[in-house]
């Protein structure tokens, strides 16, 4: 059996983060789908509007969380950073139970983000300790 390392981790985080934030920008599509039929333009914009937002970190989250597992597994400090700079502008854009699917989606793909940053943070624990 292979060993579970922090950046397996962290992709599996990044990638089911993604995914749920882009799944909460579907409903939010649905919802403002449901709020144009029933003649709330100005609801259906504002929730058009948060899904277009919603899909776009979604996939940010996953592009990155796939770099950090592939592309930039060399470079895990990168990937971190980015994926917890998306889960704060993600927990930004949703608010506090605003959309739960997307609420929890920025709270793995902040997991993400740290579990990327694990291994950087130990060589700089390890060369702090070797330099005094």
């Amino acid at each position: 059996m292979s060993e579970l390392t922090e950046q397996r981790l962290g992709y599996g985080f990044g990638a089911l983060g993604g995914v749920l934030i882009a799944l909460g920008g579907l409903v939010s599509l649905l919802v403002g789908a449901a709020d144009l039929v029933l003649g709330h333009p100005i609801g259906a914009l504002g929730a058009a509007s948060e899904a277009v937002v919603f899909f776009v970190v979604g996939g940010l989250a996953l592009f990155f969380a796939w770099l950090g597992h592939h592309d930039w597994s060399g470079r895990p400090l990168a990937s971190g950073v980015v994926l917890v700079v998306l889960a704060v502008l993600g927990w930004l854009v949703v608010g506090v139970g605003a959309d739960l699917l997307a609420l929890i989606g920025s709270l793995f793909v902040f997991l993400a983000g740290v579990l990327f940053l694990v291994e950087p943070a130990k060589k700089a624990a390890g060369a702090v300790v070797n330099a005094a």
